[in-house]
């Protein structure tokens, strides 16, 4: 844990490394000190439909940070900002950028290795 993921507007990945995003974005929750590096998971998904405001050509990253239940206020915000220092050289271009933590529930949450880590 946790789940960092990436929405992003399609047109970005003409503007941006997505897949170096992809690494501030891991980095970043790893400089958090909250979590072990090997539970990081990072993704992007591109999106090719969206609009944001009134703008069909605006830009936009969302990143939801999913973590299981426990951590305080004061240290999801403390991961929020050390992924958002992590990424904002980066976003010069973007029109909206938003981050959220979300606690998992964990009781509707199942993880199964199977690679034998």
């Amino acid at each position: 844990m946790p789940h960092c993921i990436i929405e992003y507007s399609a047109p970005l990945a003409h503007e941006i490394d997505i897949k170096q995003f992809v690494q501030l974005v891991h980095h970043g929750a790893i400089n958090s000190g909250l979590f072990e590096r090997s539970a990081i998971k990072t993704r992007a998904i591109r999106c090719g439909d969206y609009q944001v405001g009134d703008n069909h050509l605006g830009s936009f990253i969302h990143i939801t940070i999913k973590i299981m239940p426990g951590r305080t206020d004061e240290q999801k915000q403390h991961l929020l900002s050390a992924v958002y220092d992590s990424v904002s050289p980066e976003t010069t271009c973007v029109c909206s950028l938003t981050l959220e933590v979300i606690d998992i529930n964990a009781a509707a949450y199942a993880k199964h290795l199977t690679c034998g880590h």
